[in-house]
């Protein structure tokens, strides 16, 4: 009998399941395309489905595998959640022995399991009593019709300490799922157990993973007195903020078709832009953008924009972009907004958020706009020369050295420009300041 591997594998059409990553080219017997694995210029990577075991190789960066493998290595999954997908994705059940032998793919059942159920609970929660609720009316104010409240699958958590704790009591194992998910939160009382929900009175924000599952929750109060403005979901063994992008799952076919993502801030202005027809957006969850979201992103795209508003935000947003251009084989532009606006307001009431977005400037143009200005308004030679190697030890800090040369190369044009140097003169002031 064939193993769940075997079945799994034998049932995929690998041509199919990459294609959906890579643009892929018939040739001959084969299929050729631009490997994902590396910075690849000119089509690499060969997929062979002609033989018994259908595989892919990259004959510049030596990346080869199946089916699982390309899951793994694109996806970056473990080998059992990729063969999980791709079960999913092909209608076959496995067997359950991998569930049974891996207490780990247990757990994250019995989380992926109670956090759908909150999610349908805070789902019924938003629309029960629909004419009096202050949570739908909020939304509605805010300009979000019905449609993207279902796309997003927006929610209610009520006014009450135990609107989920109450449906779980007498439970002992849902409990212990709810508190490990970050639902219910515990207190003892009199020696005894006492357990009430973290979330109440909030507008509910499900956060999904790249597939569309549920696997956290973003929460904005309702009542704006209460602190905090915002609260997320634990981290557990489903949901890390660092490696999660809100709104990703639905965005990501535009941002591999029109290979750019934007990256904004917010849940409101992600739903706000989906909604305006602008749907390659996708927003951080109440952190910095990192290496893994950039690499999560590189896959789909070329080019990140990061939308802030206000000029301090962009300068630090200008730093951790250009930490993440050095790092990541993608490029990483700065959009600041003017005082006061958002992307939700541009968007859904004046329309100028494309506009502003594409007159964004890459993360070094805008840092060394800055230095220009510091240099402008400084008088002394001195003066100037410590402003260009504060600027040089800057981009020292943030990863310089770990760049490719040709990437180094940009950098020297961008400050030869600045300074009218030549680009070996650049180099060398480079080679002292930050070796």
């Amino acid at each position: 009998m064939p193993t769940d591997i075997e079945r799994v594998r034998d049932a995929v059409d690998l041509v199919a399941l990459i294609s959906e990553y890579v643009d892929l080219t018939p040739k001959g017997r084969e299929w050729v395309g631009i490997c994902p694995f590396h910075d690849d210029s000119r089509p690499s990577m060969c997929v062979v489905t002609h033989r018994e075991n259908e595989f892919y190789h990259c004959f510049s960066c030596q990346a080869s595998g199946s089916c699982f493998q390309f899951v793994q290595d694109h996806l970056n999954m473990s080998f059992v959640d990729a063969l999980r997908f791709l079960a999913e994705r092909t209608g076959i059940e496995l067997s359950g022995n991998i569930n049974q032998n891996d207490d780990a793919q247990v757990e994250r059942k019995k989380l992926e399991k109670a956090i759908k159920w909150a999610s349908e609970q805070f789902a019924d929660s938003l629309n029960k009593d629909a004419a009096n609720n202050v949570a739908l009316k909020i939304l509605h104010d805010r300009g979000f019709t019905t449609e993207s409240i279902e796309q997003f699958n927006l929610g209610a958590s009520p006014d009450s300490w135990d609107f989920l704790a109450s449906q779980l009591r007498e439970n002992a194992e849902r409990i212990n799922t709810a508190l490990l998910a970050g639902l219910l939160k515990e207190k003892g009382r009199d020696g005894s157990q006492h357990v009430y929900d973290t979330f109440r009175n909030r507008l509910m924000f499900p956060i999904c993973d790249l597939f569309g599952k549920t696997i956290a929750f973003g929460a904005r109060r309702i009542n704006e007195t209460d602190e905090p403005k915002y609260l997320n979901s634990p981290e557990t063994g489903l949901f890390s903020k660092s490696k999660t992008l809100y709104g990703f799952h639905l965005a990501r076919n535009a941002i591999r078709e029109q290979k750019k993502a934007i990256v904004v801030e917010g849940y409101t202005d992600v739903i706000a832009c989906h909604q305006s027809g602008v749907k390659n957006v996708v927003a951080t969850l109440g952190t910095a953008f990192t290496k893994d979201h950039a690499s999560i992103l590189a896959r789909e795209c070329n080019e990140v924009v990061l939308v802030f508003d206000g000029d301090d935000s962009g300068q630090n947003a200008a730093d951790r972009a250009i930490e993440i251009f050095f790092s990541t084989p993608i490029d990483v532009s700065v959009c600041v907004l003017p005082e006061g606006q958002d992307p939700a307001d541009l968007v859904l009431k004046t329309q100028d958020f494309e506009d502003l977005v594409s007159k964004s400037v890459d993360a070094l143009t805008f840092k060394a706009g800055r230095l220009a200005e510091a240099l402008s308004n400084e008088e002394t030679t001195a003066g100037k020369e410590k402003h260009v190697r504060t600027f040089i030890s800057d981009l020292s800090n943030l990863g310089f050295s770990k760049m490719s040369n040709i990437r180094k190369q940009f950098v020297y044009e961008h400050l030869g420009n600045l300074l009218s140097m030549p680009l070996e003169e650049v180099a060398k002031i480079f080679a002292d300041i930050a070796p």
